[in-house]
């Protein structure tokens, strides 16, 4: 089939890349614009971008794919199934419905959970055990397309979103390739979703990785683990009157009792060389790895040996 592909993240790569290699016919890829990077701000070509020159594809950089202009460049190319992964556009009506099969989305989640931007995110901030992916032919609801193919992996217990996200863009890519195939063949059941047991993963923005403190163990390590890479947990460290913001990027769950103490959340209890013990909603959690406003990573050890910390001074 002629393919054209939208798609602009490190995820959407392993689908491009898939597609290249397949028997399909990828006529034009379109991402978004390059987006200005680093302290001097000089463009920086999204990722698909780079794949797609390296492999001779025309690209195409709208800042609104729903122009008239960019309709009309589609409609010349007149693909027979438009893929996206991970665009960062919403897609209008008419372009929906521009291709002989409609246009394929893949979905970084099992749905009808976790519809929106942040799938990968939600699923371990929410404790799940199982996600994965889910094609589907888009409509202007969001996600809510009926379901092409949906496979699904387990979730590793100390597993980040971006290590997760690692692995779904590969099992995206695969999922993809199946779909195609059923699409072509005529074997594709189209399955509808079950509007009762959807729930939703919105965008997260950087003040939302702010950690509660009075949650639990095994949700603060959850909450930890599901923002890193990005947006990032966060917390506040208060000593000698003052406040500093800390990037938390690893935890490690406490199995040690406090044996009936009650400390109020937040506490640091412990300093060590295995991190820093602080006091939970029901118990504590070894911080492992921090990175202070402003500076490097380091770990839990070396950033409270550098910076004076001593039991019972408060992350808040």
């Amino acid at each position: 089939m002629n393919v054209v592909f939208m798609g602009t993240p490190d995820f959407a790569v392993p689908s491009l890349k898939c597609l290249i290699e397949s028997k399909h016919d990828v006529i034009s890829v379109i991402t978004q614009t390059d987006k200005p990077k680093g302290r001097k701000g000089e463009p920086e070509a999204p990722p698909v971008k780079n794949v797609a020159l390296a492999a001779g594809l025309p690209v195409i950089q709208p800042e609104n794919v729903n122009s008239e202009q960019s309709i009309e460049k589609l409609e010349k190319l007149n693909p027979d199934v438009i893929v996206v992964v991970a665009f960062g556009q919403k897609i209008s009506d008419k372009i929906l419905s521009l291709p002989k099969h409609k246009c394929v989305n893949i979905h970084a989640s099992l749905l009808p959970k976790y519809r929106g931007a942040a799938p990968i995110n939600w699923a371990i901030v929410r404790g799940e055990k199982e996600t994965g992916i889910t094609t589907i032919i888009m409509t202007n609801k969001m996600d809510a397309g009926d379901v092409i193919v949906r496979k699904s992996l387990t979730i590793g217990p100390e597993e980040t979103a971006g290590e997760l996200a690692d692995r779904l863009s590969v099992l995206g890519a695969e999922t993809l390739l199946e779909s195609l195939m059923q699409i072509e063949t005529g074997n594709a059941k189209y399955t509808q979703q079950d509007e009762g047991l959807v729930s939703l993963a919105p965008k997260i923005k950087k003040e939302d990785g702010l950690i509660d403190w009075n949650q639990g163990e095994e949700k603060v390590h959850d909450f930890v683990r599901g923002m890193n890479p990005k947006p990032s947990a966060y917390t506040f460290l208060a000593k000698n009157n003052s406040k500093e913001r800390i990037i938390i990027l690893k935890t490690e769950r406490d199995n040690s009792s406090n044996n009936g103490t009650v400390i109020a959340p937040g506490t640091i209890m412990e300093i060590s060389s295995q991190g820093i013990r602080v006091s939970t909603g029901n118990g504590s959690i070894w911080i492992k790895e921090v990175k202070p406003e402003g500076k490097r990573m380091m770990s839990a050890a070396a950033f409270s040996r550098g910076n004076d910390l001593k039991v019972n001074y408060l992350f808040q």
